[in-house]
């Protein structure tokens, strides 16, 4: 949605900061097992920990039936947490983005009792979301389509970042949003700095931002978008400006049979970062000289479509091969007007999203 700022959505621990500890749920896995508590599967126990409110609400959560695996696990929520440091870069990437307009969300899976964090961070930040907060962990991709829900986020327009595959990359995913992960050297959060001043604020007319992880497919260097399966619902391809600062050309999205849309540069390379625009508005799109007799003398017009639904329609009139599929074509598109017409149902939302393939 246009009205909303693009977000980035980042992870703490291990992107943005460390501690000089290791993590609460490691901990806690690690105690239990020393007590003797072996037959908890440790995914259980991590999710138990990372989404409980408090240590007394962890403890129910494990049910740990044992009393010295329960001591060790009240031992291990007790301990410190450990310094906070920050990693290399973080504090550039959130000031250059709110810089930008972009809206920062922390998007983290802490357990009962973790810190806040440090205030050079925290100051660009316009929200923090917890796995403790939404009883889910990052892994979960509800985790994701809640955050979307409450925080209003237009998910054409935002980009994940963080250091885990499984939390910070395929639940996003699954959710619809696009991700990059980074390492905790501050290399992958330079190149995103750059990214971001190369590419400039948001254009008034983006609809879209593409910065998510890069594969090979079809014998191209293609970017992966599951934000954009809107973009191809009704087509197996669709071909959008994109701008990057200075550069600019086309983009072509494209529908994958299993796999999320992927988006390529029509020509050349597609920058690390870029923003989609909605093509022009081609109404030099004219229609064919028979069409426009056979418009004229059913008084009907094109005018009562959207655009999109008129340069659908032309273009079916014109990959007709043979004269006789183009004239049915354009028989059933006078017969599609004047229905509407004769309904008045010209800027009904239901008319306009009307599928006008023959």
């Amino acid at each position: 949605m246009a009205d909303r700022p693009p977000v980035l959505i980042v992870d703490a621990g291990g992107t943005l900061v460390t501690r000089t500890r290791p993590g609460l749920a490691g901990r806690v896995v690690q105690a239990i097992r020393r007590a003797g508590a072996t037959d908890l599967p440790e995914r259980a126990v991590r999710a138990a920990v990372l989404t409980a409110a408090d240590p007394d609400h962890c403890l129910r959560a494990l049910d740990l039936r044992s009393p010295g695996a329960r001591a060790a696990a009240v031992a291990a929520l007790a301990e410190d947490h450990g310094d906070t440091v920050i990693l290399p870069g973080a504090e550039g990437l959130l000031r250059t983005a709110t810089d930008l307009g972009w809206r920062v969300i922390v998007a983290t899976n802490a357990g009962p009792g973790t810190p806040p964090l440090p205030a050079e961070l925290e100051r660009h930040m316009s929200a923090v979301v917890e796995s403790r907060g939404y009883g889910l962990v990052k892994e979960d991709p509800r985790f994701w389509r809640r955050l979307l829900d409450q925080e209003q986020v237009d998910a054409a327009a935002a980009l994940v970042v963080g250091d885990s595959g499984t939390a910070d990359q395929r639940g996003p995913e699954e959710a619809g949003l696009q991700s990059r992960l980074v390492g905790g050297d501050g290399v992958g959060l330079a190149a995103l700095t750059a990214e971001l001043r190369a590419a400039g604020p948001r254009p008034a007319d983006a609809t879209a931002v593409v910065a998510g992880r890069r594969e090979r497919w079809g014998g191209r260097d293609v970017a992966v978008a599951p934000h954009l399966t809107w973009v191809v619902t009704r087509v197996t391809r669709a071909r959008l400006r994109f701008t990057a600062g200075t550069a600019s050309g086309t983009a072509v999205v494209v529908r994958r049979r299993a796999l999320p849309p992927a988006v390529v540069a029509a020509d050349g390379a597609l920058p690390a970062l870029v923003w989609l625009r909605k093509p022009r508005d081609r109404r030099p799109y004219q229609a064919p000289a028979d069409l426009t007799a056979l418009l004229d003398r059913e008084g009907v017009t094109l005018d009562a479509l959207s655009p999109s639904d008129r340069r659908h329609a032309l273009a079916m009139v014109r990959e007709a091969r043979a004269g006789a599929t183009a004239a049915d074509r354009m028989a059933d598109l006078v017969l599609f007007l004047k229905e509407r017409k004769k309904s008045g149902a010209a800027d009904e939302p239901a008319a306009r999203g009307r599928d006008l393939r023959p």
